[in-house]
Parts: structure tokens; C-alpha cells; sequence
């Protein structure tokens, strides 16, 4: 009887922790109707021509994928067990979409095809179970993230073993061995970039020394590498050589994502429990950023002492507040705009380069903000 009733008290507490969650969430978005920047990135993501992309067409080849995935990593062991799951806690497989447009787009067959998306998903999954490490999140897709649930040192371990996994992958590509060896080295950097971009991600926390632009250059080598690296493997295996201006556009399209990550993360959209936990890690997000060209030396001062603060002692009032601050100062209008101006930047330079990498820069840029629009509807 103490069991049964301990549980129910659990829960109980559990509802009402998530009621809480949806009520501050719509308590939040509610007055988006009335933002016209948000209208008009609704209204942009609208006219965006995706006539030549159908999800239902990958249906099947990501059915296929995620059993490939599961038979590479999800054996009996400790590893195996942790592996699985995380590739069953959801995600949307964008990347091995991603991977297969390309593919088509630039006439791979559906084995090398097969191989990219299984290794773009695989280091893509290492990120996101490191990037939780490191900012201590509790939640990823609702659901507790690797280090909460296993313990640091298996996040440590589990990120390295899907890391290693997607060079596996790539090596046993039946191709030219030159081209293997590119998409190797291509692989390699792009680890590389996206460390480099993390790490200073982390030690610019709280710092308000940081400029747009710097905020901008972090997000196309953390979030931008991952993003174009599907398609720069795609096009080496295609035979075709293209330097790195050509791919300059999916870059800008790291910058669209991360904006819409840190208004997701604003609004309470992501899966990871309340609104402002950035603001609780003391990250630097494209909203602050905007405050503080708008903020006074005072509110400046009051707002770096509060990102300073430990982690373990904010509270979600101080949080509360903090965001209606930022609110206050337009940040939430001006970061809205600023996903708009990317986005169509981005397109623009896609637009000039050739019809192939328009398509891709397309329907990356209309899948990254109905990311978050699809979200607000959800709330409205």
C-alpha cells in the first residue's frame, strides 16, 4: 500500500510539473499573433518552393536506416544498451534526410546514400549527447538525457563510441578508395570545426565582450559544419570537386538554426523542461545578444552578475523575470527579424551559386524554421 500511494504521489507530482510547464510555455507565445516579425517569418517560410521534396518518398529508406543503425551499435553490452537507447528516444532523422536529398540531388546510388545518413546521424547524436555533458541538461526530447540517466562517464564514453562509428561507417563505402579517403578527411574537419566552435561557445559564457558577429562565426562552425557536412560528403562521392565557397550558404544556414535553438529555448518549446535554460547556463544566445545592444549599463552590469551565478542556485522566478526583461527590451522581435534576414541571406547566396544547392539550402531553411513555428501553432 505505501508503494502504490508513493508512486501516486510521484506521479501526481509529475502532472502537475508538466501542466505547469504547457501553462508557462502558452503563457509565453500567447501574444505572438500579434508580432509582426513572426508573421512575416511565417509568411516567409510559406513561399519557400519545396515542390521537388516529399517526406512520405524517405519512408522507407529511414525505416531501413534505423534498423541499420540499430545492428551497428545496439549489440548485448553496456554500450550496446545505452546506444539503443538513445537512438530510440526519437529525433527526427534530419540529417539522414538531409543526406539522402543530397545523394539524389547529386546522383549517388542508395548504397553510398545509405552510408553518408548513417554516419551524418551517428556524429550527430555524439553532439547531442556531449552538448548535454557539458550544459548539464537534464531533458533531451523529453526524456532524460544520457549523462542523467547512465552517469558522466558513459556520455563520455557513448559520444566517443558514435564518433568512431561514423568513420566505420564511411570506410566500408564501396567506392574508390581516393574518394573514401576525402569523405574520411572531410569527416575529420568537420569533428574538428565543430570542437572548436563548442569550445568557444563554453568559454564565452556570460562574457558581453562578445560581438553579433562573433555569435554569428560560432554558430556557422558548431552548427553550420554539421549541417553541410551531409552534403560535402554527398558531393564527394559524386566525383565532382567544389570549393569551399560553394558551400557557403549551409553555413549561414547553422547561423538560422542556432537562432531559432535560442528562441525555442526563450519560448519553452524544446523538450527540455522549462523556458530560459540558457539563461540558466549562462550562455550567450542571440537574445541576449540583442538586449544588450538595447540594455543600459546598469541592466547590463545586473544581468552578467546574474548569468555568473551558479547553476544550482537560480531560481525559476529570477528566470521568469529575466525573460521579461529581455522581452521588454524588443530582443524577442529583433531576434524573430534577425531568423528572417538569415534565412533569406542564406537563400540568396544559394540562389546565385546553382539550382542544386538552392534546393538543399531551401529545404534546410524551411525545415529549421517550422521547426519553431510549427511549435508556436501547437501553443496558440
Amino acid at each position: 500500500r505505501e508503494l502504490v500511494s508513493t508512486r501516486s504521489v510521484v506521479h501526481f507530482f509529475i502532472i502537475m510539473e508538466r501542466l505547469n510547464t504547457f501553462k508557462i510555455k502558452k503563457s509565453r507565445i500567447h501574444n505572438l499573433n500579434l508580432n509582426k516579425n513572426w508573421i512575416n517569418l511565417n509568411d516567409f517560410q510559406k513561399n519557400i518552393d519545396l515542390s521537388f521534396f516529399n517526406h512520405s518518398n524517405y519512408k522507407a529508406d529511414l525505416k531501413l536506416l534505423n534498423k541499420k543503425m540499430s545492428e551497428i551499435l545496439c549489440d548485448d553490452s553496456w554500450m550496446g544498451h545505452c546506444a539503443k537507447y538513445q537512438l530510440r528516444s526519437g529525433g527526427k532523422r534530419f540529417r539522414a534526410i538531409l543526406a539522402l536529398l543530397a545523394s539524389k540531388i547529386f546522383g549517388i546510388s542508395n548504397q553510398v546514400s545509405h552510408h553518408i545518413a548513417i554516419c551524418c546521424e551517428f556524429i550527430h547524436n555524439a553532439s547531442l549527447i556531449h552538448d548535454d555533458l557539458q550544459d548539464r541538461d537534464i531533458l533531451r526530447r523529453g526524456l532524460p538525457t544520457i549523462w542523467n540517466r547512465f552517469g558522466d562517464h558513459t556520455a563520455i564514453n557513448l559520444g566517443d563510441l558514435f564518433i568512431s562509428a561514423s568513420f566505420e561507417v564511411i570506410s566500408k563505402i564501396k567506392a574508390d578508395p581516393d574518394l573514401k579517403c576525402k569523405a574520411i578527411e572531410e569527416l575529420s574537419k568537420t569533428i574538428k570545426q565543430t570542437v572548436k566552435g563548442q569550445s568557444v561557445e563554453i568559454l564565452s559564457r556570460s562574457d558581453f565582450n562578445l560581438k553579433m558577429q562573433d555569435y554569428e562565426s560560432t554558430a556557422r562552425a558548431k552548427t553550420g559544419g554539421l549541417i553541410s557536412l551531409p552534403i560535402k560528403i554527398a558531393s564527394i562521392f559524386s566525383g565532382n570537386t567544389y570549393d569551399e565557397n560553394y558551400f557557403k550558404p549551409l553555413y549561414e544556414t547553422g547561423v538560422a538554426y542556432q537562432i531559432q535553438d535560442d528562441l525555442s529555448d526563450f519560448l519553452g518549446l524544446k523538450e527540455r523542461g522549462l523556458p530560459g535554460r540558457d539563461l540558466k547556463e549562462g550562455k550567450m544566445n542571440v537574445l541576449i545578444m540583442h538586449f544588450i545592444e538595447n540594455a543600459s549599463q546598469g541592466e547590463k552590469y545586473i544581468l552578467q552578475k546574474f548569468l555568473k551565478k551558479r547553476y544550482d542556485s537560480i531560481s525559476e522566478d529570477e528566470i521568469t523575470i529575466w525573460l521579461d526583461k529581455i522581452k521588454e527590451k524588443g530582443a524577442l522581435d529583433l531576434s524573430f527579424n534577425h531568423l528572417n534576414k538569415v534565412s533569406e541571406r542564406a537563400i540568396n547566396i544559394s540562389n546565385k551559386t546553382d539550382c542544386k544547392l538552392s534546393r538543399i539550402v531551401s529545404f534546410v531553411i524551411s525545415s529549421i524554421i517550422t521547426r519553431i513555428t510549427k511549435n508556436i501553432k501547437k501553443f496558440k
